[in-house]
């Protein structure tokens, strides 16, 4: 009897050595616990990563970084007890996250380009902008004139059925090569009837250091084209028009 006790003694020991043993030899890499001093990654962790899958690597790599910076700027770092599997499901988490916020701000971007687009037409029906004449006057001191001026003269129709009150916007020169080389920002403070046209007159100083301005003043006629980009149009009733993100 007591040889068939020892012998099973015997065996249930041996089959318990071999089972811890096996489920030793068989833990997962995703199990391994990070450390909390990051010194200590090197030798303790990276072991263990490169046992990972590409996938699961690049997802602790990424958790490890992010927590680490977190923690360089005042935060708490990886939370004690951690596990390589939580570490990539919490970065797998992050990353949905981050999409959907990007998805977001690409919808909000869309839908207020959608707008402007949508004022823009509108404006561009209201009222019509077309360049009339581009001069110089050179500076000349016996004239009383101490600084050269680029002139403008714009003609403005009101395509619109109400009253126009003001129009702001820029006009874009473009050159022979399709490209803008400046353009010029003007705000016209006038009533102009449904139907009626209106010339209007400005003028701004030369400076010849500014890219934009020489551009424009040595741009010949008939080598260049003018683009009108509306910016508020207000009609005499109080109501009007306006890009959302204009000043």
């Amino acid at each position: 009897m007591k040889k068939t006790e020892s012998y099973f003694n015997i065996r249930l020991i041996l089959a318990t050595a071999l089972l811890s043993f096996t489920l030793f030899g068989c833990a997962k890499p995703t199990d391994t616990v990070i450390p909390a001093n990051s010194d200590q990654w090197d030798t303790q962790l990276v072991p263990k990563l490169d046992k990972l899958s590409p996938e699961e690597r690049k997802l602790a790599a990424g958790y490890l970084t992010r927590t680490r910076m977190g923690e360089i700027a005042g935060g708490s770092g990886v939370p004690v007890g951690t596990t390589l599997e939580q570490a990539i499901e919490d970065q797998r988490q992050w990353i949905a996250k981050q999409k959907e916020a990007e998805a977001r701000a690409e919808a909000l971007k869309a839908k207020l380009a959608a707008e402007q687009a949508r004022i823009v037409d509108q404006m561009n029906e209201a009222v019509t902008v077309t360049l009339l004449e581009k001069s110089q006057i050179p500076s000349d001191f016996r004239a009383g004139r101490i600084e050269d001026k680029q002139v403008i003269k714009l003609g403005i129709k009101n395509t619109s059925a109400k009253e126009l009150a003001g129009v702001s916007g820029k006009l874009a020169f473009i050159d022979v090569f399709g490209k803008s080389v400046g353009s010029i920002h003007f705000d016209i403070s006038e009533n102009i009837a449904p139907g009626a046209d209106y010339i209007w007159t400005g003028s701004r100083s030369y400076n010849q250091f500014i890219d934009e301005h020489r551009a424009i003043w040595n741009l010949k006629e008939g080598k260049y084209t003018t683009r009108f980009t509306p910016g508020t149009v207000v009609y005499a009733d109080g109501t009007k028009l306006e890009l959302p993100d204009s000043d």
